[in-house]
């Protein structure tokens, strides 16, 4: 009987041995984010969770850190100017899951403007659906893509200018999309 309560209270013992330690979260934050996108609900489960396991952290402080920036970037928003629409047009097919963009009714020969200062990091016509396209990067992480675009005025590198001429439209409809860190947005929640 003894032999018996002594291989009971080994193997319970050797149990938690071999049970595995709850996992810790990693969070990485790329370094150009700014702490942007991330999702507020994953910090509040983290949050729950530590404080089930009473253990301490440091990511109230990131939370706070987060709060404030958002805040100051909405300031920024409402600061600078609306930004300027891409073309003088009406839209004929607004954002959507499906249509990351907005498609305008325009005819050849259209000016193509910035919608806000940036530098071209992109000009080309690898994607054929697109045409020559032609993609702006601004602060904050947006970037701005221009489509179905001829003659262009600018150049691969080029600072431009809030308003600039970049190129004119072609014969097919013109397509712009806006993007924040990757992202696809509705261009019309910025757009003036």
């Amino acid at each position: 009987m003894w032999v018996k309560l002594f291989s009971v209270v080994i193997l319970l013992s050797l149990n938690g041995c071999y049970s595995q330690a709850p996992k810790q979260a990693i969070i990485v934050i790329e370094k150009s984010s700014n702490l942007e996108n991330i999702n507020h609900q994953r910090f509040e489960k983290i949050d729950k969770v530590e404080k089930k396991t009473r253990r301490i952290t440091d990511y109230t402080a990131i939370k706070k850190v987060h709060k404030t920036q958002k805040k100051n970037v909405a300031k920024t928003h409402k600061a600078s100017s609306s930004w300027k629409t891409p073309i003088n047009s009406k839209v004929s097919k607004t954002y959507s899951k499906k249509h990351p963009g907005l498609t305008f009714s325009s005819h050849q020969g259209q000016e193509v403007r910035v919608i806000r200062d940036g530098k071209i990091i992109y000009i080309g016509d690898k994607m054929k659906s697109y045409g020559q396209m032609i993609i702006v990067r601004h602060p904050l992480g947006f970037n701005s893509t221009y489509t179905q675009t001829q003659s262009l005025q600018a150049s691969l590198g080029d600072s431009v200018d809030k308003g600039q001429v970049i190129a004119m439209t072609t014969d097919q409809p013109f397509y712009f999309e806006m993007t924040k860190f990757e992202q696809t947005i509705n261009p019309l929640k910025y757009l003036k």
